[in-house]
């Protein structure tokens, strides 16, 4: 059986599904932040969504990485969660 990272190194050498990973980078990290800071401060999804008065589909939906969250919905789950969230700006790498 594959593994996924082994599926990724496969995929990845196509240079459309390349470009394609690489488009949603910036999706994915704010995913990847999301759960980090769930996982670090103790949280399931349940727990925030009922700190949010919501439900786990919709936070599973927020750390899919499938689609950006809203700045109020990124600061209400911060705050859920005991965090503060902060943004912060990186200047673009040039392509070559």
């Amino acid at each position: 059986m594959a593994t996924l990272t082994s599926l990724k190194e496969k995929w990845l050498v196509d240079p459309e599904i390349q470009k394609h990973y690489d488009d949603l980078s910036e999706e994915f990290e704010i995913a990847i932040a999301l759960i980090k800071a769930r996982d670090e401060a103790g949280y399931s999804q349940n727990d925030v969504a009922e700190k949010m008065h919501t439900t786990q589909s919709v936070i599973s939906r927020m750390e899919s990485g499938r689609k950006v969250p809203s700045l109020s919905s990124i600061l209400r789950y911060a705050k859920a969660i005991g965090y503060k969230a902060k943004i912060s700006f990186e200047k673009e790498k040039e392509r070559a």
